[in-house]
C-alpha cells in the first residue's frame, strides 16, 4: 500500500493568462487549447481527432463581447510551422493549426464551434449581443503516402546493456557506454526501448483519462500493467540513473510532477522512464525511456516547503508514441467545477515506501476522499502553515496513501468515467522512516492553476 510523509512531495501555482486576461470556459479540451507563447503572445492550438489522415479541413468559429473585433483572430496556420505541420501529417501523426489573438484586450475570443472534415468537434453557447462573430477555415493536404515512423526523429532514446540489467542496484538503471546510442533504428531490432516494438493501439482510443485493466480484488491496492496508463516514473543521472519522483503523462511531449522534484535540476541529467511497471526489470518490454529537453517551474517556486507553488512541467525530447502501456491522464477544465465541500473520491498510485518503509517493486495505488479546507486546517492544526487556497487535503480511513518516492504522483478523480488530475502529492505527518497516514495528506491543487500549466505545456 502506498503511504505518505511531511516532506517535499508537491506545489501548486495559480498563474493567469495575464493579470486581467480572462479565459473563456469551453467544452472543446480534446481538440483545443489557449497558450501563452514565450514573447507574451497568445495563441489557440487545435489538434485533428484522428491520426493518419492526408487531408485535413478545418472551420473554427469564435465570439467576442462587443463589436469591432474584426482583428481579434489572425487565420488558421499550420502549427507550429507548415513544414513541421506537413512532417507530422506525412508520419501518420495528428495534424495540427493555430490562431494568433491580436488586440484582445482583457479577455480571449471563445471557441463557440469547431468542425473537422465537416465533423462537428464541439459547440458552445453565444454570448449575448451586442458581440462579434469571427469565422476561420484552414485546408491542409499531401498526396505523400501516410507512414508510421518506427521512432521519434528528434532525439535517440538511451539503450541499455543487455548483459547488466540482473546486476544493476535496485531503483538504478545502467546506460550503455556513450551515453546516447545515436545509430539508426533499424539496427536495433531487439532494443525494447524503441517505440517499434511497443503494441500500438488504434487512434480512437488515443483518448485521456481511460483506465485499463484492473485486478479483481476487492480492497486491494495492486497495479495491474496499463491499469494508468499515464504512470511514468523520474530519473536522474548520468551513466548510472536512479528512480527520484513519479510523473503522469499529460501530453505527448510532457509529463508533469511536484516542482521539488525537478527545481534547479538539468534536464541533461532527467530521463522518463514511459510505460514503467516493474522497477527491477532493466530493460522492460513495451517501456521507453526518453531524454528531457526543458524543466519548467513556477517562478514562485524556489525550493520553498510550501505546497502553494510545487507543481512542476518535464517537456521531453522525443514526441511518444500513445500505446497500451503510455496513454494522456486528462487535465481539470475550469468548467468542470468544485464541490463547495469537497467529497469527490480519488485515487493515488506510485512506488513509494509500504509499511515496512520498504521500496516496492510494482506501483500500488490507493483510494482517497478530499475533504473541504477548514476540516483540514481544523485536524492537522501544525501544519496551517501548509494549507493554502492552493491546496487540498486528501485521506483514507484505513490510513492508507503515498508517501517517500511518491513525490509528484497524481491525485485523481474520476469524471464521466475518465480520469483526471485534480493535485500533486506534495506533504504529508511525518511518523519515524514512514508516514503518519492518519492524517490528511496535502497536495497542490493543480485545478486551481490549470491555466498555468496550459499555457507552459508542450503539445
Amino acid at each position: 500500500m502506498i503511504i505518505w510523509w511531511l516532506t517535499l512531495l508537491g506545489l501548486c501555482l495559480n498563474l493567469n493568462l495575464g493579470l486581467a486576461l480572462q479565459v473563456p470556459q469551453h467544452n472543446c479540451e480534446k481538440y483545443f487549447s489557449y497558450y501563452k507563447e514565450s514573447d507574451g503572445a497568445y495563441i489557440g492550438v487545435f489538434t485533428a481527432p484522428r491520426a493518419g489522415v492526408n487531408s485535413l479541413e478545418w472551420e473554427v468559429v469564435f465570439n467576442a463581447h462587443g463589436t469591432g473585433q474584426a482583428a481579434t483572430v489572425g487565420s488558421l496556420q499550420p502549427y507550429p510551422s507548415k513544414d513541421s505541420a506537413f512532417e507530422k501529417i506525412r508520419n501518420g501523426e495528428r495534424g495540427q493549426v493555430f490562431v494568433r489573438f491580436q488586440n484582445f484586450g482583457d479577455e480571449l475570443p471563445k471557441l463557440i464551434r469547431a468542425e473537422f472534415n465537416d465533423e462537428l468537434l464541439c459547440r458552445n453557447d453565444e454570448y449575448d449581443a451586442p458581440s462579434s462573430t469571427m469565422t476561420r477555415r484552414q485546408s491542409m493536404s499531401t498526396s505523400t503516402p501516410i507512414t508510421q515512423i518506427a521512432a521519434p526523429r528528434e532525439t535517440a532514446v538511451p539503450r541499455f546493456i543487455q548483459n547488466t540489467p540482473k546486476a544493476a542496484p535496485r531503483d538504478r538503471v545502467v546506460f550503455q557506454s556513450g551515453f546516447l546510442d545515436l545509430s539508426p533504428p533499424s539496427q536495433h531490432s531487439s532494443n525494447p526501448f524503441l517505440n517499434r516494438n511497443i503494441p500500438r493501439i488504434e487512434s480512437d482510443f488515443e483518448e485521456c483519462g481511460v483506465e485499463g485493466f484492473a485486478p479483481l480484488q476487492i480492497g486491494g491496492d495492486l497495479v495491474t500493467r496499463g491499469q494508468y496508463p499515464w504512470l511514468a516514473a523520474l530519473y536522474e543521472g548520468s551513466s548510472t540513473a536512479t528512480y527520484k519522483c513519479v510523473v503522469s503523462v499529460i501530453s505527448k511531449r510532457t509529463v508533469i510532477t511536484a516542482a521539488h522534484c525537478i527545481y534547479g535540476k538539468e534536464a541533461n541529467q532527467l530521463w522518463v522512464y514511459l510505460g514503467r511497471h516493474d522497477r527491477n526489470e532493466n530493460p522492460e518490454n513495451g517501456a521507453s525511456l526518453v531524454s528531457v529537453s526543458r524543466v519548467i517551474t513556477p517562478s514562485a517556486y524556489e525550493g520553498s516547503p510550501v505546497p502553494d507553488a510545487d507543481v512542476g512541467l518535464l517537456v521531453l525530447n522525443a514526441a511518444m508514441e500513445y500505446t497500451k502501456y503510455i496513454q494522456p491522464l486528462c487535465l481539470w477544465s475550469s468548467n468542470m467545477g468544485l464541490p463547495p465541500n469537497e467529497g469527490d473520491s480519488g485515487a493515488v498510485a506510485g512506488w513509494g515506501y509500504d509499511r515496512s518503509a520498504q521500496k516496492t517493486r510494482f506501483p500500488k495505488t490507493v483510494s482517497v476522499r478530499l475533504v473541504p479546507r477548514d476540516q483540514c486546517l481544523k485536524e492537522m492544526k501544525r501544519a496551517e502553515d501548509f494549507i493554502t487556497r492552493r491546496t487540498v487535503c486528501a485521506g483514507n480511513s484505513e490510513s492508507h496513501g503515498p508517501c517517500f518516492g511518491d513525490s509528484g504522483s497524481a491525485l485523481m478523480v474520476l469524471r464521466n468515467n475518465r480520469w483526471y488530475i485534480r493535485g500533486v502529492v506534495s506533504l504529508s505527518p511525518r511518523q519515524g522512516d514512514i508516514c503518519d497516514l492518519s492524517k490528511y495528506v496535502i497536495y497542490c491543487d493543480v485545478a486551481k492553476h490549470i491555466d498555468w500549466v496550459r499555457q507552459n505545456m508542450v503539445i
